[in-house]
């Protein structure tokens, strides 16, 4: 049982990794874009992600793995289960990234950049978004806590992770019956603790971090 609560972390870490490398990827891009060339263009994307967080994230989440858990293998899960969760998550990173480019891109040197000849797609990529990594980063360290929180929430209800494949979600579904629940405590005991520990230390890794990186907290 040991064996399978250290597996499981490996496989809730990575779902929470994966989630947030997507998380990143959609977000940057989305905010990149609708920052930089603003007008309609912001007009469109920012409705897009005002439809995304309208909808409550964990009821969504739920229903997207009822419908297509059914029609992939159990193996296949923990792919399904990152794509949810990252495809998801990305609405409040858009919108970050887009509020620093939209400061960033009136700054000297990107008229600079601009008066070179330098192509949009280059100054977005080369100058913008690396000036926001910090955020990012800040960003992706909260967010990954946040996807480890929703895979054990999802394979709990069955709905995520399924077995033989363990992950913490799916090893405290034995708290689900009593008697486990009040005889058998090491059982969900564990995997619980880990939970709660892999959660807030990285809560509290990426407050330090926002710490650290925000010049305004000096």
């Amino acid at each position: 049982y040991l064996t399978r609560i250290l597996y499981g972390g490996r496989v809730s870490m990575k779902v929470g990794l994966f989630a947030v490398i997507i998380q990143i990827i959609i977000g940057a891009l989305v905010g990149g874009l609708a920052g930089y060339y603003g007008g309609w263009v912001d007009n469109i994307l920012m409705r897009i992600v005002e439809i995304f967080m309208s909808f409550p994230f964990l009821p969504l989440a739920i229903t997207i793995s009822a419908v297509i858990g059914t029609k992939v293998k159990p193996q296949q899960r923990m792919y399904i289960v990152m794509m949810i969760i990252g495809f998801l998550s990305w609405p409040g990173l858009a919108r970050m990234v887009r509020g620093q480019i939209l400061s960033l891109r009136e700054q000297e040197f990107i008229q600079a950049a601009r008066a070179l000849g330098i192509r949009d797609s280059k100054i977005i990529w080369r100058h913008l978004i690396p000036n926001t990594v910090g955020y990012i980063i800040v960003s992706a360290t909260l967010g990954m806590a946040g996807a480890i929180m929703s895979e054990s929430g999802l394979s709990f209800l069955g709905l995520g992770v399924t077995p033989p494949t363990p992950t913490w979600g799916n090893l405290i579904q034995n708290a689900r019956e009593a008697y486990i629940l009040r005889n058998r405590v090491w059982l969900w005991l564990p995997p619980g603790v880990c939970i709660f520990l892999a959660v807030m230390s990285i809560n509290l890794f990426g407050d330090g971090l926002r710490d650290a990186i925000d010049p305004k907290s000096k």
